[in-house]
């Protein structure tokens, strides 16, 4: 592991030009939490030197509900953490146990207020809906339980079940229940209309906060704005139409970086791309997509989603293209049915 910090704190220094102030911090994609806290903070003097956080901006960091342990939550305070993002994904303890998790429910519920009372307010829970073998009602228990411990913000995900995964091969063995769509659609709906009826913005499609408390560094992805990204596995974009990814293998990562061999792909995004991007992630948002982002394409658009908009799946407004919460359940079929096609020259006029 101290290995791995060398490694993340050269890779900042490789691709440091000068150092430039940024709006947020997000320290996640494995749970940093298990970091002791020497090696979290000399990331965070790293960080500094070479990106700092501009005053009062997001310091957003990942953590397991067992990890939530008074000593390491009032480390990561002073060293200026003012968010965190909890996967606790459910509060019942036998769906835990299949899901493969550590924590119980109770202590999760336990971390979440010491992480309170050390005066961490801005707190995100991760939550998973459309369990087999579960009800409407056990998920309103679960969003209940969250909502009763004061968090600002809620991440809610359906369950997927990707390839070559244990849980692909428990289903395909017939030792799992296969997810049924159906009930994943009945939570979604029940969610984002109670949330709306107690003073929450369902503000993008998996993510949900009381007003003032959305994400930033997550919103400012949906937007297209420019980020970096450290690290095994992380991405990073410059605003404009370059993507690079880091090798996802930590020790690959560590290997290619000790040697300053090439630890990262890239991808250079056509202006066909960039508006296809703009389509997917834009309509995930509660604002919608915006008429004048589109320019000329605007009418073909409408003409393209002119049954979803017929449907109720999608309201059309003088100013953008807003998604039903119908609609938002099928939000990645209605993008790709506007994905613009290359021209001959892969450009675009917008």
């Amino acid at each position: 592991m101290p290995q791995l910090v060398e490694r993340v704190k050269l890779e900042a220094k490789i691709r440091q030009v000068d150092p430039q102030s940024v709006e947020t911090w997000y320290w996640g994609g494995g749970s940093p939490s298990i970091l002791p806290l020497p090696l979290v903070n000399t990331w965070r003097d790293c960080f500094s030197e070479h990106f700092p956080l501009v005053p009062g901006g997001e310091f957003t960091l990942e953590a397991n509900p067992e990890d939530l342990d008074a000593k390491a939550i009032h480390g990561w305070k002073a060293m200026g953490v003012n968010r965190l993002s909890v996967g606790i994904q459910s509060f019942v303890d036998h769906r835990l146990q299949w899901m493969n998790r550590s924590h119980t429910g109770q202590e999760a519920k336990d971390g979440i207020r010491r992480a309170q009372d050390a005066g961490i307010d801005s707190i995100s829970v991760d939550l998973i809906y459309g369990l087999p073998e579960t009800s409407l009602g056990e998920w309103q228990d679960n969003v209940g339980e969250a909502l009763a411990l004061g968090v600002p913000h809620l991440s809610t995900y359906a369950l997927t079940v990707e390839e070559r995964t244990a849980l692909h091969h428990h289903i395909r063995r017939g030792q799992s229940t296969a997810p049924v769509e159906d009930r994943a659609v009945e939570d979604f709906l029940w969610m984002r209309s109670h949330l709306r009826s107690i003073g929450w913005e369902p503000y993008e499609l998996s993510n949900a906060s009381l007003p003032g408390h959305r994400s930033e560094h997550n919103s400012a992805y949906w937007s297209g704005e420019a980020y970096v990204g450290l690290g095994p596995g992380a991405h990073s974009f410059d605003g404009v139409s370059i993507r690079r990814w880091n090798i996802s293998n930590n020790n690959l990562y560590l290997k290619q970086m000790g040697e300053n061999t090439s630890w990262f792909e890239e991808e250079h995004l056509r202006p066909v791309d960039r508006v296809n991007e703009q389509i997917m992630t834009q309509l995930r948002r509660m604002e919608g997509l915006s008429r004048n982002s589109m320019g000329a394409l605007a009418t073909n658009l409408d003409a393209i989603w002119a049954s979803y908009i017929s449907d109720g799946l999608m309201i059309r407004t003088a100013e953008s293209w807003v998604l039903s919460d119908e609609g938002l359940f099928l939000s990645d079929r209605i993008a790709m049915e506007g994905f613009v096609a290359a021209g001959p020259h892969d450009t675009l006029e917008v």
